[in-house]
């Protein structure tokens, strides 16, 4: 996840030298931890942080945010059996919506196959430290905003 996070910021650099500018301002929020404890999780354990989500929140999602994209590995699941990327449906404000039609385009665009998605549960839009099970922690971000978060998930 930070990974491509740092390279969306080194093809937008790039991008921005070369002229092609895009409308309106693109954020871009990673943490990258070189000592990443793991949790207990099945079917695989979680890579943790030594920060708690909310904390990560408080300074990944800013309320100029029209909208988020939250990249996040996604391995080691049963969900999830592709090696590539999958998107989630959108999510706002509690709901589970529906799947972005123009977010399925530009996967497809981009990766030259059908795109791939996977499927979320009210569970995984609730804040971690309830005792509830979550795919990972790709949808955290919904918890601390009111602008439409979706999932990409980098999978194997």
């Amino acid at each position: 996840g930070a990974a491509a996070a740092i390279a969306a910021a080194a093809k937008l650099l790039s991008m921005q030298s070369k002229g092609d500018v895009l409308d309106g301002d693109v954020i871009i929020c990673t943490h990258i931890c070189p000592d990443a404890p793991t949790q207990p999780h099945d079917p695989v354990p979680f890579m943790d942080s030594p920060v708690d989500i909310l904390t990560m929140n408080q300074y990944e999602v800013t309320p100029e945010m029209e909208a988020i994209l939250s990249i996040d590995t996604t391995k080691g699941n049963r969900v999830i059996n592709h090696k590539g990327i999958a998107i989630s449906p959108t999510v706002r404000e509690g709901y589970v919506l529906r799947i972005s039609e123009d977010l399925v385009d530009i996967a497809q665009n981009v990766t030259g196959e059908p795109c791939v998605t996977f499927a979320v549960t009210t569970q995984d839009i609730t804040p971690y430290g309830n005792d509830l099970y979550h795919i990972n922690s790709i949808l955290q971000p919904a918890v601390a905003t009111s602008a439409p978060v979706v999932g990409v998930a980098i999978t194997a």
